[in-house]
């Protein structure tokens, strides 16, 4: 089990994973720091900006992780421990605001990926749910670009069954609704778009099934969503909506130093390639390509705080056969609270937190995980030198799936040239904290080189890299390939 373990603390290059096989998705937090700074920049929000209308038609897309504590109930037996799945889809929604209040309602609709066997044999059964609709009133907290809500309402889940137990053997599908609740906060960082950071739970009631004895499904599902919205009516006035790009065929220098540095004042749309070579024991290719949308938002003229979603898809060799396991891994979600207008030293800190979205166990830990993260970074001249910290604790999720403790530290060196190039090196060093004795750490050597360009009036930023696993779990991977593409979206 430890070899599992293993490979997939280096898919990602940043979460190092406990005792159990399904942790690539956790490490795929490695693309938190694998663009981080080559200097700093702040971009001023506009002064004086009026203030943001959230009334209005919006429309828009969701992704995130849903977790149960469900059980098959059979007399004297909990034969099911839960379920943790990858969910995404569309909402659609209206708001009306009177002054600082919002009122409004909202609908959705998710996808939902996983198939989960009993007791995780597939011989005796499985458990899978494939999707979930939810609708629910909305009232909010309005402070011009920020809304702060709750929802009430209701919500469906259409599961399946199979059950293949002495005495109890079923086969069935049913949709099952219950009530809803959840909170959440929304930004405005654009005239018509808005990004958005919710938890709802949907108490559902149980699933019997028509056996003797008959068996109840728990199917009560909790899930932490991002979503982005497009709002017909723009945020803000004609007059405030801002103008065209630049014409300038080469990127100004606060914007190559902004689009280097983790918590600028900058929209981004980074997509890494983690490519792991000779991985496991049939020495296979392991791919984690990482999405990783970044939005700042403003809490006021002194503080920013930054969002950044890492949203991994990998491919996974099996520790058993001579093949891989392809989808998606668990989800994680960092905020940090940065000074608007920082001093020498450059900082931003806040909370962690990885919501168990794989859609197969060999991807993902089956646990919410949390904890805190930080980055702390000087740009004298041409140089940036800094370090990128935080460390995740397993707080809920599937309880048959081993706890997790993880660290991660990430010193980075940067020199900044002329026309956008730069020289990087940042080795993601990882610790698993509940690995054997000498089996814990993973410490990568390595660099490479990267430059902002454009192309048409779309800023972007490309880096390659390598790294050589000096320090690393037995059997583990030694080398890896890695490739940033990031879409840069600067405040006009």
């Amino acid at each position: 089990m430890f070899r599992i373990v293993a490979y997939l603390q280096e898919a990602t290059v940043q979460k190092t994973l406990l005792a159990g096989i399904a942790a690539a998705g956790l490490l795929s937090a490695s693309a938190l720091a694998s663009d981080l700074p080559t200097k700093a920049a702040v971009y001023k929000a506009p002064i004086a900006a009026p203030p943001y209308n959230w009334s209005g038609l919006y429309v828009g897309a969701n992704f995130g992780g849903g977790w149960s504590n469900g059980s098959l109930n059979i007399p004297g037996n909990n034969l099911y421990g839960g379920l943790t799945e990858f969910i995404g889809g569309v909402q659609a929604g209206y708001n009306f605001q009177a002054g600082h209040f919002l009122f409004g309602v909202e609908g959705d609709f998710d996808g939902a990926s996983f198939s989960h066997p009993v007791l995780s044999n597939p011989t005796l059964g499985f458990v899978d749910q494939h999707w979930i609709g939810t609708v629910a009133g909305r009232v909010g907290l309005v402070n011009d670009q920020w809304l702060v809500f709750a929802k009430l309402g209701g919500g469906w889940v259409h599961s399946d069954a199979t059950l293949n137990l002495p005495g109890a053997v079923w086969n069935g599908s049913g949709t099952g609704s219950g009530w809803l609740a959840g909170a959440g906060i929304e930004y405005g960082f654009k005239p018509h778009w808005t990004v958005k950071l919710e938890y709802d739970y949907l108490g559902l009631s149980n699933w019997n099934s028509p056996t003797i004895p008959s068996v109840a499904l728990n199917r009560d599902l909790q899930m932490v969503k991002a979503g982005i919205n497009y709002k017909f009516e723009s945020g803000v006035s004609a007059t405030a909506e801002p103008s065209g790009t630049s014409g300038s065929a080469e990127p100004s220098e606060d914007l190559q130093k902004a689009s280097q540095n983790p918590i600028a004042d900058l929209v981004s749309v980074p997509f890494q390639s983690n490519t792991n070579f000779n991985t496991g024991p049939f020495d296979r290719t392991q791919e984690v390509f990482n999405i990783q949308p970044v939005v700042p938002m403003h809490l006021n003229d002194d503080w920013n705080l930054i969002s950044r979603t890492i949203i991994p898809l990998i491919s996974q060799p099996s520790p058993l056969f001579d093949s891989n396991t392809n989808g998606v891994g668990d989800i994680t979600q960092s905020l940090f609270f940065s000074p608007a207008h920082p001093g020498a030293l450059i900082w931003g800190a806040g909370p962690v937190f990885t919501v168990p979205s794989a859609n197969d166990p060999f991807l993902g830990t089956g646990k919410f995980l949390f904890g805190p993260t930080a980055v702390f970074l000087v740009t004298p001249g041409h140089w940036v030198v800094g370090v990128l910290l935080n460390n995740q604790w397993s707080v809920g999720g599937n309880p048959l799936t081993p706890a997790v403790n993880s660290f991660l530290a990430q010193p980075f060196l940067n020199y900044n040239m002329a026309h956008g190039w730069y020289l990087t090196t940042s080795p993601i060093i990882t610790s698993n904290w509940l690995a054997a004795s000498g089996q814990q750490w993973t410490v990568p050597i390595g660099g490479g080189f990267g430059r902002v360009f454009k192309v048409g009036d779309q800023p972007v930023n490309a880096q390659i890299a390598g790294y050589y696993n000096a320090i690393r779990p037995t059997g583990t991977s030694a080398w890896q390939l890695r490739a940033t593409l990031a879409l840069l979206f600067p405040v006009k």
